[in-house]
């Protein structure tokens, strides 16, 4: 069993090796500790949209993830847990986090600092209008932590 906590900062990773054209819209640093996965830093773009019914519908599409919220509130904590989720079951049940990250169109790249970093970047001007109209999540320390 896991159990995810949430510290939320605000901190975007800067990615070296890119060309001047290409932007990083969303990153992801995964931290270790003894080959377990302890936390990840999580920056990438969401949508909400209002439901038929009230609730918000929060789409993560970098992870190809919908989640339900009953409010903005409710949100931040839901895509949390998502991710959260996402990082569970691909270790727990698929093949790691990095491999399905790999799939899902990741690319792994170096910070400033020479660690390991997961970005989604673009250039092509159109997609990247349209994903400059999400929100950002940024979480700089979600923790997934083993249960006995």
């Amino acid at each position: 069993m896991f159990i995810c906590s949430l510290q939320l900062c605000c901190i975007l990773a800067t990615v070296k090796g890119l060309k001047s054209m290409d932007t990083i819209e969303a990153n992801i640093k995964i931290t270790r500790e003894k080959d377990k996965h302890v936390s990840v830093s999580v920056n990438m773009p969401i949508w909400n949209k209002r439901t038929e019914d009230g609730n918000l519908k929060v789409m993560i599409p970098f992870l190809g993830i919908d989640t339900i919220a009953s409010n903005e509130a409710d949100a931040e904590s839901a895509v949390g847990e998502a991710i959260c989720s996402f990082c569970i079951v691909s270790d727990k049940f698929g093949r790691g986090i990095e491999k399905e990250l790999q799939e899902l169109g990741w690319t792994l790249m170096l910070d400033d600092a020479g660690d390991p970093v997961w970005g989604y970047s673009f250039t092509e001007p159109v997609l990247d209008r349209i994903v400059n109209t999400g929100e950002s999540y940024v979480n700089d320390h979600l923790e997934l932590e083993s249960c006995d």
